[in-house]
């Protein structure tokens, strides 16, 4: 999959813009605050819906304006083309559209087309909350596994119910809380199964990435922590003793007011010499340790999909030497279209990648 063209109408510094992209990508040179980082964020948000710096809708729509358009044309592997159109302006109306078809549900949107995103921000995997890491993972998923997805959407839906439900107090109705729970538990079985399975597919490749990346001798591990833990994590044992554990925990939890247990308080660990990444890493190793997520997931997307993938390079390896950054760049070309924003051009890319120069929201050839 591919991306041809994109346009844009105010869509935060683009007032206007309608750009053919290259086949195999570019590399967008240009100042802080200049465009390039956007125009990433936009080809994100064509193929997941939402963006990948954790904007909310509103903060894209350009100060000026009450709405946004995106529209993107794709061309899959099979060289079918598929355009996409996401529309909203600041009442929170969106309009989603596919091959000029309405449609209304996130799900039908999101996984068709493939992408992975390196960013600055993505250190906050290693050093941030476990919030940061469960989006990581659950992005992931939902590329892979659409049912993953679903899931994903009705845990939270009655997580949010349940919680609702806890706060009432004297109001706390026992059987609508069953019912909650028997759901929460059907769809949370399905999360803590496929984010077991591809954690532990990571970790196969996650270890040979990173003396890759980084050339030294250190040992690195990755570590799924779920916030419930049981010998054989088969998907009915699992949904068995999670359903179990929130009617022990009702009245615990109705005293503090939400849900302590379930996939939403899972986390991921990171290790460097069996010693944990997030306190003891330095911010070179936290920096290889992400870029070595991130082409593990390629690796593991390649391995459940067939289709070719979209890459975007945010100034992802702005903290790394020379070296470390010449190691990146290879690992990732000719699997895909890459999409790179950088200060400067000479940083290691190759030279077969078309080169443009963005400037107050407008883009030019070099």
């Amino acid at each position: 999959m591919i991306i041809q063209n994109i346009q844009l109408k105010n869509y935060r510094n683009y007032k206007e813009l309608d750009i053919d992209l290259p086949e195999n990508g570019g590399i967008f040179e240009g100042s802080n605050g200049s465009g390039k980082t956007n125009l990433l964020e936009a080809i994100y948000f064509l193929c997941t819906g939402r963006s990948q710096r954790g904007a909310k809708k509103s903060e894209i729509i350009n100060f000026d304006s009450d709405y946004l358009y995106s529209n993107g044309v794709f061309l899959d592997d099979n060289k079918f083309k598929i355009t996409t159109s996401i529309g909203f302006n600041r009442k929170k109306n969106v309009v989603m559209k596919l091959n000029g078809n309405k449609i209304n549900k996130f799900t039908e949107w999101f996984g068709y087309r493939p992408i992975i995103s390196f960013g600055v921000d993505d250190i906050q995997i290693i050093r941030g909350s476990p919030e940061n890491r469960r989006k990581f993972i659950d992005i992931l998923c939902s590329q892979i596994d659409k049912k993953y997805l679903s899931s994903l959407i009705a845990y939270r839906h009655f997580l949010h119910y349940r919680n609702l439900l806890l706060s009432k107090n004297n109001n706390f109705d026992k059987i609508q809380c069953e019912i909650y729970e028997e759901k929460m538990a059907e769809a949370g079985s399905i999360i803590f199964n496929t984010r077991n399975e591809i954690i532990l597919s990571l970790k196969n490749i996650f270890s040979d990435n990173y003396n890759i990346i980084s050339g030294k001798k250190e040992n690195v591990n990755i570590e799924y922590n779920p916030s419930i833990c049981i010998e054989i994590p088969c998907k009915e044992d699992w949904k068995n003793v999670f359903y179990n554990l929130l009617s022990e925990r009702r009245i615990k939890d109705t005293e503090m007011g939400f849900t302590s247990i379930g996939p939403h308080r899972d986390d991921i660990n990171f290790y460097i010499d069996q010693k944990p990444a997030k306190s003891y890493g330095s911010q070179g190793q936290c920096r290889s340790l992400v870029l070595a997520l991130k082409l593990s997931s390629i690796s593991c997307l390649e391995k459940n999909r067939s289709d070719k993938m979209i890459f975007l390079l945010d100034d992802a390896v702005s903290e790394l030497d020379p070296v470390r950054t010449s190691n990146v760049y290879p690992l990732i070309e000719n699997r895909g279209q890459v999409f790179i924003a950088t200060p400067e051009i000479n940083r290691g890319y190759s030279n077969s990648l078309t080169k443009f120069y963005v400037s107050d929201g407008k883009i030019k050839n070099i």
